[in-house]
């Protein structure tokens, strides 16, 4: 018969007994170790419930318990060194513990045979769940890491009135629908409906991607990264023609795109203040910082403080501090040297790389509908797969045709790519931020696609990290 061990420390404790005492007690025998009346107050012992009123310090009165032929031990108690004194005590035995960590600040043995319920992480986690729009992942089921998700369609959904199969990828899948308080499985008919819930499963980075999609409401970038627009100004090290042009971008980007604010920020400021006077808009914040006057610690600071979606630089400042941009995972819109404004850019181009592209489709596409420009797609790998060239093409045609986008076309090239896009400067392109910026001239000795951006420093280019 199963042996259980429960150390009963709390409130919480009783309404556990109680439960098994009505319910549970055909498990098992369940054997409760106790300090306080008020825990055993209102039960009593019957067969396979036993009580024992010790104190949680006196092991040596509770050791020929714990040394029973247990099946599992559990800890409910919420004096924090009376818990952690238990722990200590019966990690000895090599049968599963559940613990209850009722504290932010207690740091628990990493061994198998130890599981924790997050009391702080729980609370948090359930409040997060019961937010807008926040991903709901089942965290107590398989392995716990978001690999199982419930995510419900909104009306405006591109995924409204498709088939649901023909969403599914090899990384994420609908497995079913929960309409009219019915649990439903699909099939090649199935088809998703305004206010469904669907279940997927899947790679926790490809559940997120769908759950973007399947929420998208063409229009949100700079989100998920963030909600403002960010220009950092070094007034010491740029001269006046760059500032116009950074600013000239900048307040295009801020009339066109859905974010928030605009932050302008300065360091080592000069006397000069007609940038001062864009204060006047409410949605545009102008400041200055007269104590910090390194590029990197600043930026640093305003990623923090500033809920930064997409940051606004150029050509010089990027290469510059292109680890310190890589590493904050946030869109780059690098400002090239061409006299075209962004305004003016006829189009925005893609280099189709078969492993780079699919995470960032949804923000490509975005970009493409708020900055109303037509979206070319450039296929030349030279490297290329056919097979895999056919699973991308057939991916954007498809992302295209649920958002109803029509100004969207894929164009083969003989030549290099990079050689192509020089052949024009009136276009601006959109790179993936994946990998970790190398010296140009390691491009040169060894080319690959994900650099290329190193030789198209002509263009306005936005880099998309994955978020």
């Amino acid at each position: 018969m199963n042996k259980i061990l429960i150390f009963a420390g709390c409130q919480e404790a009783t309404e556990l007994i109680q439960k098994i005492s009505e319910n549970y007690l055909n498990l098992g025998e369940f054997h409760i170790i106790y300090e306080e009346d008020e825990i055993k107050n209102g039960f009593s012992e019957k067969e396979n419930l036993f009580f024992y009123k010790i104190n949680f310090y006196a092991y040596e009165l509770y050791k020929n318990i714990l040394h029973k032929d247990l099946n599992k031990i559990v800890i409910l108690v919420k004096n924090k060194k009376e818990a952690e004194f238990i722990l200590k005590n019966s990690l000895n035995k090599k049968v599963p513990i559940l613990f209850v960590k009722f504290w932010m600040d207690f740091e628990t043995p990493r061994q198998n045979n130890i599981e924790i319920i997050d009391i702080p992480e729980l609370i948090t986690n359930k409040v997060i769940d019961f937010l807008p729009g926040v991903p709901l992942f089942a965290r107590d089921i398989g392995l716990g890491i978001g690999e199982i998700l419930e995510v419900e369609v909104p009306p405006h959904s591109p995924f409204v009135y498709s088939h649901a199969n023909k969403i599914n990828n090899e990384d994420a899948k609908i497995v079913a629908i929960y309409r009219n308080n019915e649990l439903r499985f699909i099939n090649d008919t199935t088809m998703i409906l305004p206010n469904d819930k669907l279940l997927l499963i899947g790679k926790p980075e490809a559940l997120k991607e769908l759950f973007n999609k399947i929420k998208k409401n063409i229009g949100a970038f700079p989100q998920p990264y963030g909600q403002n627009i960010y220009l950092l100004i070094d007034m010491k090290n740029m001269k006046q023609a760059q500032i116009s042009k950074l600013l000239k971008a900048t307040l295009f980007l801020h009339r066109k795109l859905n974010n928030k604010k605009l932050i302008i920020k300065i360091i080592n400021p000069t006397t000069s203040m007609r940038i001062y006077k864009l204060n006047k808009f409410s949605s545009i914040e102008v400041l200055s910082d007269y104590y910090i006057t390194s590029y990197t610690k600043c930026l640093k600071n305003d990623i923090q403080n500033y809920n930064i979606g997409l940051i606004v630089t150029n050509n010089y400042f990027f290469y510059e501090y292109s680890n310190l941009f890589y590493k904050i995972k946030k869109p780059i819109l690098k400002i090239g040297e061409v006299d075209v404004s962004l305004k003016t850019c006829e189009g925005i181009k893609v280099i189709l790389q078969k492993n780079e592209i699919k995470p960032i489709a949804s923000v490509i596409f975005d970009l493409s509908f708020q900055l109303s420009k037509p979206l070319i797609f450039l296929k030349g790998d030279p490297e290329k797969n056919e097979k895999e060239d056919a699973e991308l093409e057939e991916y954007l045609i498809t992302f295209a045709k649920l958002f109803n986008f029509k100004d969207v076309s894929i164009e083969k090239i003989k030549d290099n790519p990079i050689f192509e896009l020089n052949k024009s400067e009136k276009y601006c392109i959109i790179s993936p931020f994946t990998k970790k910026p190398v010296p140009k001239i390691w491009q040169i000795l060894n080319p690959k696609l994900e650099y290329s951006y190193l030789f198209l420093n002509k263009h306005h280019q936005f880099f998309i990290p994955i978020k």
